[in-house]
């Protein structure tokens, strides 16, 4: 499953985005997750631009340039294709940042590693699709 972004029905509440800091978190709970050290960060924005919603998340790029940038080999593009940083792998030379055409990757400077929206890999469900009342973010085959 993937996830679509259909702006008309978004109000920038930005539930999506605590719950996908909260799912990445190291306690998986809301009243910890914030307080926690190292932070826990969202790994998609939402924001306004043009006066509309806009929703800043990885695109899963059929031929990604992050990973073609990525020198230590911390970018896969899998089967599903969903492309996916190992934060492990990342050394943090930022070139994946500046290959992203679309903004979509992240730094954290303070444990010195690039991220991204991995679709909750792992989880059954994707936190910010979940968290998401106004039916802007939905589950599609496509």
């Amino acid at each position: 499953m993937k996830k679509k972004f259909i702006k008309d029905k978004c109000i920038t509440c930005k539930q999506c985005m605590m719950e996908c800091s909260v799912r990445h978190s190291a306690s998986g709970n809301l009243y910890d997750a914030f307080t926690e050290t190292p932070k826990s960060h969202y790994r998609l924005q939402v924001s306004i631009r043009k006066d509309r919603p806009h929703m800043t998340v990885c695109q899963n790029c059929a031929k990604p340039k992050c990973m073609a940038s990525c020198e230590y080999g911390a970018i896969t593009k899998y089967e599903d294709g969903n492309v996916v940083i190992d934060t492990k792998k990342c050394v943090g030379c930022w070139a994946c940042v500046e290959a992203c055409p679309f903004g979509a990757i992240t730094k954290n400077a303070e444990l010195n590693f690039a991220f991204n929206c991995d679709d909750c890999r792992g989880f059954d469900t994707m936190a910010c699709v979940e968290a998401c009342k106004t039916g802007a973010l939905v589950y599609t085959d496509k």
